[in-house]
């Protein structure tokens, strides 16, 4: 048997077996696949999740839930950081009222202090009924949204302590685009009411129609929409608004008192009538006017009313009248007390 010949790198001849490199020795596989079982057990444990087969897609559902959260949390952040937002007084200066119902959609409460002011030196609650107390503010502070106001606390005569505690606290925030005052004290919530509320929430032509009747007749008073809820049953007093042109026949009585067309007498410009309607009269309240501008109206005398016999007499006695702009509180509680009807 012939001997087994052995070569160098060089591929000469040599007479005993080469040492072998080191990674391919036995050892060296040793340590590799010892490595790679390291390696895949560590990567396993990182990753490992234990499955309940109770609770199917359980995992999906928390991570949907985790980002519901997050989100959540998010809005809830940037809920507090508005909220948290640099508060001044001015921010809560001005007349504030309750209402019976939908703000802004219902008329105000006639409680004992339903409406109140904040002004730079001093703290008033009022009503309808010209119960007034008002109180010198001593200090302010403001935390956050939170006003406290320390009062003077003067004592009445009549009615005590215009502040029992001496101390009233608000907190100011929103309830979708509308502002909100929430007395602590009262535990009620208050609204702002300024000529920039009124004209934001309130038709122009309703403010217009309530302005008028209130100048003509005088702000309503408790007993006066009293008297019209028990007439309706507690529904609301209906305003009738009907619309003249130019030309159109003056109504105006004959010598029976009768109303009649006959004499052909028209308008000499566009008018607008005004009537309230109850179950006993429909004229109970009749204004017929036409817009000057500038604050003022021509009123035309009712015929029915002042038992007027001929048109020309209703044009000749029009009067030109000045119509009195009114707290915005008093016209917002006017049209919240009544439904105007249009023909």
């Amino acid at each position: 048997m012939s001997k087994k010949k052995y070569y160098d790198e060089h591929n000469n001849e040599i007479r005993s077996r080469p040492p072998r490199p080191f990674y391919k020795k036995w050892w060296f596989g040793v340590i590799i696949v010892f490595c790679v079982i390291i390696g895949i057990y560590i990567l396993g444990s990182k990753n490992k999740v234990e499955i309940d087969p109770n609770n199917l897609g359980a995992g999906k559902k928390n991570n949907k839930e985790e980002v519901e959260i997050k989100k959540t949390e998010i809005i809830e952040t940037e809920e507090e950081i508005v909220e948290e937002k640099k508060y001044s007084y001015e921010n809560f200066k001005g007349i504030y009222v309750t209402f019976e119902g939908e703000p802004y959609n219902s008329s105000i409460k006639k409680g004992m202090s339903d409406l109140i002011v904040l002004e730079d030196d001093y703290y008033r609650t009022f009503n309808r009924w010209d119960y007034d107390m008002s109180s010198t503010i001593l200090e302010k502070k403001i935390e956050g949204n939170i006003l406290t106001l320390e009062l003077d606390s003067a004592e009445d005569e009549i009615w005590g302590l215009h502040s029992e505690s001496g101390t009233e606290q608000f907190k100011l925030h929103h309830d979708g685009d509308k502002k909100v005052l929430y007395s602590v004290k009262k535990d009620s919530s208050f609204y702002p009411m300024s000529k920039q509320e009124l004209e934001t929430y309130y038709s122009q032509s309703e403010i217009d129609y309530a302005r008028i009747i209130m100048t003509m007749r005088g702000v309503p008073s408790l007993d006066f929409w009293e008297v019209f809820s028990s007439e309706y049953d507690g529904d609301k007093p209906i305003i009738g608004v009907s619309q003249m042109n130019k030309g159109d026949i003056i109504r105006h009585t004959n010598d029976d008192g009768a109303s009649t067309y006959d004499d052909n007498v028209g308008y000499p410009e566009d008018v607008t009538e005004l009537y309230l309607r109850n179950k006993t009269r429909q004229d109970e309240i009749s204004y017929t006017y036409s817009s000057i501008g500038e604050g003022y109206i021509k009123i035309y005398p009712v015929p029915l009313n002042h038992a007027i016999r001929t048109g020309e007499e209703v044009i000749n006695q029009a009067e030109k009248k000045y119509i009195e702009p009114f707290e915005p509180f008093e016209v917002a509680d006017f049209i919240g007390r009544v439904e105007f009807y249009y023909e």
